[in-house]
């Protein structure tokens, strides 16, 4: 896949949608067409789109698959036993016209990775992702981190870590 893919990681409520929002509004801003995924880690199913229209009562008829379209939206649907990997995810996203993936949780996934840290007591975290190329956090920069080879910011200083993620954006190259 030539689509550049940033995964966002970290433990809930750290800010990974508000970080993820402001990625996507940079990236348009700097014409990347984006494609999103957010991994829903809370259990229990999604809340559907539909409840009621006739594409829900395709599914309640026994439909695994079912879309919704209208003046260029789709909606579509698909129930599986299964949860979706972001890897088959990412394929199917290969059918439409995007530069730039983001992808909101799934921490275990193989993606380069901006972990966001709310607390120093969450650093471990650090040691168990892999492929991380930038941190962001809501607190001052340990000696720890200092020396780290890995970029460091804090999250008031979104200027600065939205330019290196738009320059990572500009120069990466997945396939």
């Amino acid at each position: 896949m030539s689509t550049n893919i940033i995964q966002v990681a970290g433990f809930s409520n750290s800010g990974k949608t508000t970080l993820v929002e402001k990625l996507v509004h940079a990236a348009t801003k700097n014409a990347f067409r984006v494609g999103t995924i957010k991994h829903h880690g809370h259990g229990g199913e999604l809340i559907s789109l539909d409840e009621g229209k006739d594409s829900w009562k395709h599914r309640q008829a026994g439909a695994i698959v079912s879309a919704a379209v209208s003046r260029g939206m789709l909606q579509l649907n698909v129930a599986r036993e299964n949860s979706w990997e972001p890897e088959e995810l990412l394929a199917l996203y290969e059918y439409f016209p995007i530069d730039v993936v983001i992808i909101e949780g799934f921490k275990a996934s193989p993606f380069p990775k901006v972990v966001i840290i709310k607390d120093p007591t969450e650093i471990g975290l650090l040691t168990k992702l892999d492929n991380i190329f930038c941190v962001i956090s809501w607190f001052p920069l340990t000696s720890e981190m200092k020396n780290a080879k890995i970029p460091h910011f804090q999250l008031e200083d979104d200027g600065n870590y939205l330019d290196f993620l738009l320059q990572k954006l500009k120069g990466q190259d997945n396939d």
